[in-house]
């Protein structure tokens, strides 16, 4: 068992900071967590929610809300507008956790992506400099790489690449304002960049429905207009041209592979001052994820094309709406960087965690399981 800690954690309501909050409440530490309220809940019933249902079942919760501390701030503010008991018991952390982020793609949101991302991390970093240990692990993205098509250093931030979206800018920024942070000795600073995180490798259980699944879902959305057409069971034919590359991949990573991974990088001291690429050596072809996708929701005649394909033929008024409906996730159809995580691999040698290979039976079982949940919200609302 780990040394138990006081830990805290922003993000704890968004996909990937739940699940690490409850790695953390399992390996037995204390762990304090930031949250807004909303309309109907209180930041504590989001916090309790959202758990709930990364563990499954309330009665899987329930052990470790004794060791769940719930405080009320925003990272957008200043010392994340915390009550001044809460600054106290914050200052008491062994380590911070920072997951939270804006994960919008959307030009139009630029200002308050980097309010998000930039300020946030500028009011964490003054947080974490008042704290004993100072010690911060920063959760970013493997796409700060931007652009870049060649192998993306674990090592490299900013050499001059240029980024697809806002989103990819402010966590690059953010980096860099961690880097210097540690550089002055004001933190004690370890960086985790995750690339496509997806449902847990041994289920296809998913809770959060960003990225792929978005793209997933308004498929999903298209057909259900057109299967009425058809008798059950049949097979839809939807000539759909998708901007992308069938050559191309896209780097998934299951959810269970990186909180575990995180959680055993961050027991070791040797990963101060280092970054982690949490992405697959072996990332997932185009040409073999969605193929199987398409066979699961039992559709044909999707396919990816290049830009030159839109010139011959302009696009329908349907591949004209799934363009605008996805078009901040076209770029990733693309192209995409190739990641080097050589130095996670060392720094999980003889732990026994690995990134599993997404084959086409982990697809079956990750679109299938999300099928699933999608009919089940539509019978269940119908």
């Amino acid at each position: 068992m780990p040394e138990r800690k006081n830990v805290f954690v922003t993000g704890a309501t968004g996909f990937l900071g739940s699940h690490l909050t409850l790695r953390l409440l399992q390996q037995g530490h204390h762990v304090r967590v930031l949250a807004r309220g909303s309309k109907t809940a209180s930041p504590q019933e989001r916090v309790e929610h959202t758990l709930r249902d990364v563990a499954g079942s309330p009665e899987l919760v329930r052990p470790y809300l004794c060791q769940l501390e719930v405080l009320e701030g925003d990272i957008s503010q200043d010392e994340f507008g915390l009550s001044a008991r809460s600054k106290e018991l914050v200052r008491t952390s062994d380590e911070i956790w920072h997951c939270a982020a804006s994960l919008s793609f959307a030009e139009e949101d630029r200002e308050e992506i980097f309010r998000m991302n930039i300020g946030g991390s500028e009011h964490l970093l003054r947080v974490v400099e008042q704290t004993a240990s100072r010690r911060l692990h920063h959760v970013s993205t493997a796409y700060v790489a931007g652009n870049r098509p060649d192998i993306a250093n674990e090592n490299d931030i900013d050499v001059g690449q240029t980024f697809k979206n806002a989103y990819e800018e402010s966590k690059c920024r953010a980096e860099q304002l961690v880097a210097d942070a540690h550089r002055r000795g004001a933190v004690r600073a370890s960086v985790y960049r995750p690339s496509i995180v997806i449902g847990d490798s041994r289920t296809g259980r998913i809770t959060h429905f960003h990225g792929v699944y978005a793209f997933i879902r308004a498929l999903w959305s298209v057909l259900e207009r057109l299967r009425r057409a058809v008798p059950e069971d049949g097979v839809v034919h939807l000539p759909l041209r998708v901007l992308g590359s069938m050559s191309g991949t896209l780097n998934f990573v299951p959810i269970d592979y990186v909180v575990d991974a995180m959680a055993a990088i961050a027991s070791d001291n040797r990963s101060v001052g280092k970054t982690y690429h949490l992405t697959n050596p072996e990332p997932a072809s185009n040409a073999m994820w969605l193929p199987h996708i398409c066979q699961i929701f039992r559709v044909e005649g999707l396919e990816l094309a290049g830009p030159e394909a839109f010139l011959q033929q302009p696009m329908t008024k349907l591949e004209l709406m799934f363009q605008k409906q996805m078009a901040f996730y076209y770029m990733y159809l693309q192209s995409e960087p190739r990641f080097d995580c050589s130095q996670t691999v060392e720094a999980l040698r003889g732990s026994g965690i690995e990134c599993p290979t997404v084959t086409p039976e982990f697809i079956d079982k990750m679109a299938g399981w999300y099928l699933n949940y999608l009919n089940h919200k539509t019978d269940v609302q119908h």
